[in-house]
């Protein structure tokens, strides 16, 4: 931040608690609707900072996202932005403070919009940029952030959209953002999220549909998959930045996968990452009471007639979300 003791634009992020399924809401709020359909719209990405130059006193202050006013400060000449953003399977969210602007025209809980403006630089103002996230930001950090979310997925628009919840064990069916279809679902034999190839977990993140088959499968396990396969392009880039971190995989490696993922398409099925993770059905009827819904080795099973009935309307290219 700069010395000089003249007033400053400044814009501060935090980074705040991960808004899982439900997080701010009544303990029998539908998860689904709290993740695809928050109370402010989710940013679609967000516009770089501008430079001071760029900003002087009494030039416009635009919006680097959409948002919601939380805060108008009078006295502080300041005005708090929330934003909320998909990052994976996650729904986080971020508060921009805007200060000093004169001139506020929204009012605490208006929408915003990306681009919007809302105040001119004050008198003898000039512009600095702060971000926490977590930790307060270097200015070479802070455009990174942004740079990396300039453009955001939009779950809501998706032409066709899977939720499939860890904790309620069902999936929904979407077309952009309606509902057409939910079903109950099991997962892999053992409980937590997918680290490592044959660790029997089924992962958390945001997929696509990259393979589908329907008819006959041959080898010892044919029979589990029910007729049907919806293979997923596991691991996206976050495991794969999770399998760099870890040792498990090479930067190039890595690379490949967030190409691969970016584009929908299939990524690295030979890494220490795992794969083959999908959807498919059972080799005959089952029940959570029975099973506690631990099936697989870790892809999402479906009741075989539920398959059945959605294999079509599932195309290949179509977003799969498991939170």
């Amino acid at each position: 931040m700069s010395s000089s003791p003249r007033p400053f634009l400044a814009v501060m992020w935090t980074l705040g608690l991960l808004l899982s399924p439900g997080a701010q809401a009544t303990p029998t709020a539908d998860a689904f609707e709290a993740w695809l359909h928050p109370s402010t719209p989710p940013a679609d990405g967000f516009d770089p900072l501008p430079a001071p130059s760029r900003a002087p006193a009494g030039s416009e202050v635009r919006a680097l996202a959409h948002g919601r006013v939380v805060a108008v400060d009078a006295k502080a000449q300041s005005l708090t932005l929330e934003h909320l953003f998909y990052e994976n399977h996650e729904l986080l969210r971020i508060r921009a403070e805007y200060a000093p602007l004169a001139e506020r025209k929204p009012r605490p809980g208006d929408t915003v919009k990306r681009g919007q403006g809302l105040g001119r630089v004050a008198p003898k103002g000039r512009l600095s940029v702060t971000l926490h996230g977590g930790k307060r930001l270097s200015n070479t950090e802070a455009r990174s952030f942004l740079q990396a979310r300039a453009r955001l997925p939009q779950p809501a628009q998706e032409p066709v959209l899977l939720l499939v919840s860890h904790t309620d064990q069902a999936m929904r069916l979407y077309t952009r953002g309606r509902e057409l279809a939910r079903v109950e679902v099991g997962f892999g034999q053992a409980e937590g999220r997918k680290q490592v190839r044959g660790d029997n977990r089924t992962p958390m993140g945001m997929y696509h549909v990259v393979q589908k088959h329907r008819g006959t499968f041959t080898g010892p396990y044919a029979e589990y998959y029910g007729g049907h396969w919806i293979r997923l392009n596991y691991p996206n880039t976050w495991d794969a930045d999770r399998g760099l971190a870890e040792g498990l995989i090479t930067r190039q490696v890595r690379d490949r996968i967030a190409r691969a993922w970016a584009e929908r398409k299939p990524t690295e099925s030979s890494t220490r990452l795992g794969s083959g993770i999908g959807f498919h059905g059972w080799v005959g009827p089952w029940t959570r009471e029975e099973t506690g819904g631990r099936l697989s080795w870790g892809c999402v099973v479906m009741h075989t007639p539920d398959i059945t009935a959605l294999y079509e309307k599932i195309p290949e290219g179509a977003m799969v979300v498991l939170f």
